[in-house]
């Protein structure tokens, strides 16, 4: 049976470059008043509402108009009939720009609009302390309507120097827009001791540049597809934090035929703190391999590319490597193991509650029918700590084999009794089952949304309902909420690559309860933009960062970074953009003083971005960080109670999976919280779960963490055997 997906449905954001705020639907209730001069447009000075005029800019043609408004007499109607570039938009006059805002603030816009088309954005612009007006930002507002709507936007802080603000309802492509009823008030900024008023509130980037060519344009250069051995820096397919605080960042041969022919591999050591890096010899192309921690904090790595695509002698696609290797952080080297009983690229990794290790999906070692097919294969890594390689791959026929089509990079994510949870987050096409050779096309077989899966029986998937978008999850990301105890899992962005889809990525979120007694995904805020190829990083503030990805395939970078708080469940916090564009094959991790690593972009033109973005949240920003004297034990056995010394007071702790991360995917990051914290002045005393499976065995980041949310730098502890 060949399964055909429907066209998906997509709210498509209006602007590639979005730093702000947006959520579709209901408007939060603001306390403060309008600040917006003639908000309902039902005052006229001439055609147009008073304090209102239309902007244009570029080769467009157009008009604008009064029509009936949404619930009053007047609306204002913008049509663009040519267009040639630029833009056309109803903006408040300079007489009426809003003059009470205050450097730090945050401007919160609400306001209804009807359109024929999804090319739209709210313009701002600001007046500088000299009188100049220069453009502040643009952001987008979601998908058509033929039917009212509202859309909110939080913008970013109001730069320093600003001495008044104005904002317009721009199209930028043909059609209509209709637009009523501006609500828009100032919020304050951070709270608490803030060091740096920008800083508090979106955080901060710092970039290492290895003095590689840069992008031209936002599909890359054209001319830098060339061999890596030109470059300093390393192309980061793969990024892993390992237990010393260095980051393993793995390239293989880069996504380069001519490296393949040669031999030529690359891995780098980079240290976030003092910024010095070394070339690691690798011994094969580890290039769109799986890779997880194991228990002793040695990193396994499973598969890669055995052979590049190609048209040779009718055989056509890429092959897997059936080689695992671990690269040990005490000598800085890789190691062989045993072979996988077949060949995986693109295969998943999931830690299990007794140290071992699953790996579905990827494609096979060999062709079938003269192509690349996936492999059916589940392959079980046996952890043994006294083995020189941690242990060894099992035969196939020890392994419970489901004949379930994967697909690529699964996101299996171990759920607290033991199963799997398959988020609906892979890379090309979904998971199927049934008589399907699925040579190429991702497209035969009985389609897989998201599901539960017990790997330890033969026929075990049990769906999960309820996940929007489930066609176009395609290099979505996937995090297990903090904390892991809650067993709550978000789904973020995609798109569907296949050719039914309509090219393009969406915005939604999803989020399930797994300790339901019939858990299903339930919608969740949408991004502030649209974008594939997300990284989401989890946080020792028990918040969630997501950072990089674009619009379109390897296309149209998404320069737009934001904040989840599982506490306030209701919208994503606009923080601080990275400058530096990143599409397919990006990462990003957690580090141990608190910050996130950003590394790896490969867009349509195969360009090679060596820069790595370092970013400072928020919370780096709010005064001093409490500082771990002491940790009772170095090693916490599952249900103990370990006692942590602090400089002072705090008021929470967590324990932080290391970040491997590759194609938006780690199914093993989390943060576990403690079962039970007593604190008396300096110490607290962390009560751990007695559940292997809330925390798999492993090297973790203790952070605590003061009431203003400020993280110690972590100290490292052994967790479970």
């Amino acid at each position: 049976m060949r399964f055909r997906r429907p066209r998906a449905r997509v709210f498509l954001a209006g602007s590639a470059m979005l730093t702000a705020a947006l959520v579709q639907g209901g408007v939060p209730a603001y306390a403060a008043p309008n600040i917006v001069p003639n908000p309902k447009l039902e005052t006229k000075a001439g055609k147009l509402p008073k304090c209102w005029e239309v902007w244009t800019k570029g080769r467009n043609e157009g008009s604008a108009k009064l029509v009936r408004g949404r619930v009053s007499k007047r609306a204002v109607q913008i049509k663009q009939k040519m267009r040639v570039s630029g833009a056309r938009a109803l903006i408040q006059t300079k007489a009426c720009a809003i003059k009470k805002v205050k450097p730090g603030q945050r401007l919160n816009l609400s306001f209804h609009l009807k359109s024929t088309t999804p090319k739209m954005s709210v313009m701002f612009f600001r007046q500088k302390s000299n009188g100049s007006w220069v453009s502040w930002a643009d952001y987008g507002v979601g998908g058509a309507s033929s039917k009212w709507r509202k859309a909110t936007v939080k913008t970013g802080p109001v730069p320093a120097g600003t001495k008044a603000v104005r904002f317009g309802l721009a199209i930028s492509g043909k059609g209509t827009i209709t637009t009523d009823d501006y609500l828009m008030t100032a919020s304050a900024g951070a709270a608490g001791r803030c060091t740096d008023k920008t800083g508090c509130v979106e955080g901060k980037w710092r970039y290492v540049d290895f003095g590689d060519p840069k992008p031209g344009a936002d599909d890359g250069d054209p001319g830098d597809a060339g061999a890596l051995a030109r470059k300093k820096g390393v192309r980061a397919m793969h990024t892993v934090v390992l237990n010393n605080g260095k980051v393993l960042l793995i390239a293989g041969t880069g996504n380069n035929a001519q490296n393949f022919a040669a031999g030529s591999f690359e891995s780098m050591l980079f240290d976030p703190a003092t910024g010095k890096y070394r070339k690691i010899k690798t011994p094969v192309d580890m290039f769109c391999a799986g890779h997880v921690q194991l228990s002793d904090g040695r990193v396994l790595i499973m598969g890669g590319t055995k052979k590049y695509s190609e048209n040779d002698s009718g055989y056509q696609g890429w092959l897997g490597e059936e080689k695992s290797y671990i690269f040990d952080p005490k000598d800085n080297k890789y190691h062989r193991t045993n072979d996988m009983n077949d060949g995986h690229w693109y295969p998943s990794a999931t830690i299990l509650g007794n140290g071992d290790v699953y790996s579905v999906g990827g494609y096979a070692g060999d062709y079938q029918g003269g192509y690349q097919y996936v492999s059916r294969v589940a392959e079980l890594f046996k952890y043994n700590k006294k083995s020189k390689t941690g242990g060894a791959w099992l035969p196939a026929n020890k392994v419970a084999q489901s004949n379930i089509n994967w697909s690529t990079y699964p996101a299996l994510i171990l759920m607290q009794n033991g199963k799997l949870f398959y988020s609906g987050s892979s890379v090309f096409g979904h998971p199927v089952t049934g008589n399907s050779n699925d040579n190429y096309t991702h497209n035969e077989g009985n389609f897989l949304s998201a599901g539960i899966f017990d790997y330890k029986k033969k026929n075990s998937f049990k769906e999960v309902p309820g996940l929007s978008q489930k066609w176009a999850r395609d290099q979505s990301a996937s995090v297990l909420l903090p904390p892991a105890q809650r067993q709550k899992v978000m789904t973020m962005g995609g798109m569907d690559f296949s050719a039914q889809g309509p090219g393009v990525a969406h915005a939604h979120t999803d989020i399930v309860d797994l300790n339901s007694p019939s858990p299903r995904y339930r919608r969740g805020p949408d991004l502030n933009a649209a974008k594939v190829y997300v990284s989401a990083v989890l946080l020792p503030d028990g918040k969630v960062f997501e950072t990089g990805g674009s619009y379109a395939n390897r296309t149209q970078y998404v320069r737009e970074a934001a904040m989840f708080d599982p506490k306030k469940p209701d919208a994503w916090t606009a923080m601080a953009p990275d400058k530096v564009g990143r599409t397919y094959h990006n990462t990003a991790v957690l580090l141990p003083d608190g910050r996130v690593l950003a590394a790896g972009s490969n867009p349509i033109s195969n360009f090679y971005e060596t820069r790595i973005s370092i970013y400072s949240p928020p919370y780096l920003f709010k005064g001093p960080r409490p500082k771990i004297r002491s940790v009772s034990k170095k090693y916490w056995a599952y249900g103990g109670a370990y006692t942590i010394k602090t400089d002072r007071k705090i008021k929470s702790a967590w324990l932080m999976r290391p970040g491997a991360v590759t194609h938006s995917s780690d199914p093993n990051q989390r943060a576990v919280a403690p079962e039970k914290l007593t604190i008396k002045g300096d110490t607290a005393k962390f009560k751990f779960t007695n559940k292997p499976n809330i925390a798999p065995p492993g090297w973790y980041m203790l952070f605590a963490t003061d009431a203003n949310g400020v993280p110690s730098v972590a100290e490292w502890v052994h967790v479970g055997g």
